[in-house]
Order: structure tokens, then C-alpha cells, then sequence
């Protein structure tokens, strides 16, 4: 075989027929060119092939590269197919677990059917009013929270303000007293301007004290309330929802009483029912 049939042996472009066509870009080709060439200059150039004694190896080296990448495909998809085995056979063991609990639970079904079903209508209509129950009593011990947080807010307030004006009542009394007690004469003159400025200090800082105060309790009660009509709103909702809320005993099936999941289908139908009133 000469070196030029070697390489066009080696270098020819090849689609390979795939192992597993479903994998993705698995296509190969089984040469690796260099930079600069093409494959038509090294099919047709014998001479120049002959002054390339490596190109052999070139070949060689690019059907390695190809073997190694189909052995890491193989190896990929063994472990996929092992993973998708592993998963068919679990689930098939249940589905086998299911069909034989369905069996065993038909004829117990047939005989206590209507008994059946008043008891899970009567376990879902507790379950659905204790639900409502536990959010209306959650919605009232917050806002009954809220208010006592309010009621001694505001009683903190009133003790404070209590005390400014007794503090003022007494700055004003030994006001009094200090210009009763001054003379036109005296040297008490000078001080009076002091005594005065200090005084509408006292009163400005009071009152400013006081006035944000009182805007911040009346905004967090303007809050309490919003939220507190808000919860009364939910509450209400709630309770006509508990009290209009019927389960359904239509089913898809034939017969409902020979069903498995019957039961769990109206629980379902009931949920997205309490959504969908949530929603408006």
C-alpha cells in the first residue's frame, strides 16, 4: 500500500452510523486537521505527502482521539440506561404495590361504600372548619395583640403628658413666685429675661415632645386600624367560606365508591375551590 493510498485512507471524512442516534451531536469525523489545511489538499497531493512522513501518525493519532470519545459516549450512556433501569424498576414496583392494594380494597369499598362516604364527608368538613377556625383564631389573638400594644402605648403617653403639665403647672408657679418676690429696684431685673427664656425653652421642648408623640401613636394607629379592618375583612371571608364550603361527590370515574383516590380527588376539587375564592 503506498503512502498516499495510507492517506487518503486515514484523512477521508467519514459520517459514521451512530450507535444511539437519540443522543445529541454525536456526529464525528475521523481526522483532525491542521491549521491552514483542507481536506481536498491532502486527499489529491500525493507529492506532498510523500515530504510528510507524520501524516501517518496525524491519522493514527486522530483515530485514537475518536475511539476515546466513543468509549466516553459508551460509558455515559451505560450509566443512563443503568439510572433509567434503576428508576423503570422502582416504579413499576409500585405501581404493582398500588394495583394489588387497589384489589384487596375493592370489595372491603363495595360493602361500605355509602358508609364510607358520609364518614370522609364528615372528617372533610371538620377538617375544613377546623382550618378556617385556626386562621380566624391566628387573625384575632394578632389584632387582639396589636390593641393591648396600643392600649399601653397610649397609656405610657397620658402618664408622660400628665407629667409635663405638672412639670409646667410647677415651672409656672416659681415663675410666679420669682417675679412676686423681685423688686423695681433690685438686681433681680437682669435675671428676669433669663428666667423668661428659659421658661419658653422648657415650654417649646414640651410641646414638641409632645406633638411627635402624639403623631407617631396616631400614625401606628392608623396602621393598627388599616391592618385591623383588613384582618376583619379576612375573618369574615373566611368564615363564609367555612360555612358555604360543601364537598363535591363527583368523580371521573364509573363508579366513585370503587375508586382508590375518589376521596383525595373532592379534597383536591375543594382546595383549588378555597383558592380561587382566596383569589377574588
Amino acid at each position: 500500500m503506498s503512502l498516499q493510498e495510507n492517506s487518503e485512507e486515514t484523512t477521508s471524512v467519514k459520517t459514521r452510523q451512530r450507535l444511539y442516534p437519540s443522543l445529541p451531536n454525536a456526529d464525528r469525523y475521523e481526522i483532525c486537521l491542521p491549521v491552514g489545511s483542507s481536506r481536498e489538499g491532502l486527499r489529491f497531493s500525493g507529492p506532498k505527502c510523500k515530504e510528510s512522513p507524520n501524516s501517518s501518525q496525524v491519522g493514527l493519532k486522530a483515530q485514537i482521539v475518536l475511539l476515546e470519545e466513543q468509549r466516553k459516549e459508551l460509558l455515559s450512556i451505560n450509566k443512563k440506561w443503568a439510572k433509567e433501569y434503576r428508576t423503570m424498576v422502582q416504579y413499576y414496583k409500585e405501581k404493582v404495590r398500588y394495583l394489588k392494594a387497589v384489589s384487596l380494597q375493592d370489595s372491603s369499598e363495595e360493602e361500605a361504600g355509602d358508609e364510607g362516604e358520609k364518614r370522609v364527608t364528615f372528617h372533610v368538613k371538620k377538617a375544613d372548619r377546623r382550618t378556617g377556625e385556626g386562621k380566624a383564631a391566628v387573625v384575632t389573638a394578632e389584632e387582639e395583640e396589636e390593641a393591648e400594644e396600643l392600649r399601653l402605648l397610649n397609656s405610657t403617653l397620658t402618664r408622660r403628658g400628665q407629667h409635663q403639665h405638672e412639670e409646667i403647672r410647677r415651672l409656672n408657679k416659681a415663675l410666679e413666685e420669682a417675679l412676686c418676690g423681685s423688686r423695681p429696684g433690685g438686681g433681680n431685673g437682669e435675671t428676669l429675661p433669663d428666667i423668661w427664656k428659659h421658661q419658653a425653652e422648657v415650654y417649646k421642648e414640651d410641646f414638641l415632645k409632645e406633638r411627635s408623640d402624639r403623631e407617631r401613636l396616631k400614625e401606628k394607629y392608623l396602621e393598627l386600624e388599616k391592618r385591623s379592618r383588613k384582618a376583619q375583612e379576612e375573618l369574615r371571608l373566611l368564615k363564609s367560606q367555612v360555612i358555604r364550603m360543601k364537598p363535591t361527590h363527583t368523580c371521573s370515574c364509573v363508579n366513585p365508591a370503587k375508586s382508590p383516590a375518589w376521596d383525595i380527588c373532592s379534597v383536591n376539587r375543594q382546595q383549588r375551590r378555597y383558592t380561587a375564592d382566596s383569589k377574588c
